[in-house]
């Protein structure tokens, strides 16, 4: 039998990522296991100067954090509700699919759960797919969730 006991649950903070947030607590409730919440900061995103007049990068760097790490743990409270779920809140800076990958790996995962927006033709090669690309690279299985159309 096919134990899990530590599942990963890459979220972009989106009602999209979300949509697999049932999937995994299901599992982690059914199988008692850990659920790891996990988001990613690009390294450097790109800057527009206007609106951020008079403050620096790191200071618009560290805000773009501080909220990200907010909407984490927004997130996290909605996994835990109505459960005693344990839910570990991750946030790492890099290129997503890569960090997913390389927490996956130091954790030793048993599952990955991700959503996918679903994106064909021009659209998904513009802007690649980072389900498709932890597919191709995780070494743990990974249940995909496609969201409603809705």
């Amino acid at each position: 039998m096919f134990i899990i006991k530590n599942i990963i649950v890459p979220t972009d903070l989106s009602k999209f990522s979300a949509s697999a947030f049932s999937y995994a607590k299901d599992l982690a409730e059914r199988m008692n296991a850990n659920v790891h919440l996990i988001h990613v900061l690009e390294k450097t995103p790109p800057f527009s100067t206007s609106g951020n007049q008079g403050d620096s990068k790191e200071n618009i760097l560290r805000k773009m954090e501080d909220d990200a790490k907010l909407q984490l743990n927004e997130a996290a409270e909605d996994l835990r509700e109505d459960s005693s779920l344990n839910v570990i809140e991750v946030l790492r800076k890099g290129i997503d699919y890569e960090e997913i990958i390389k927490y996956a790996n130091e954790n030793s995962c048993d599952l990955i759960v991700i959503a996918t927006h679903g994106r064909t033709g021009v659209l998904h090669t513009l802007m690649g797919s980072v389900a498709e690309k932890v597919i191709r690279y995780a070494k743990c299985p990974v249940l995909v969730i496609k969201p409603d159309e809705d």
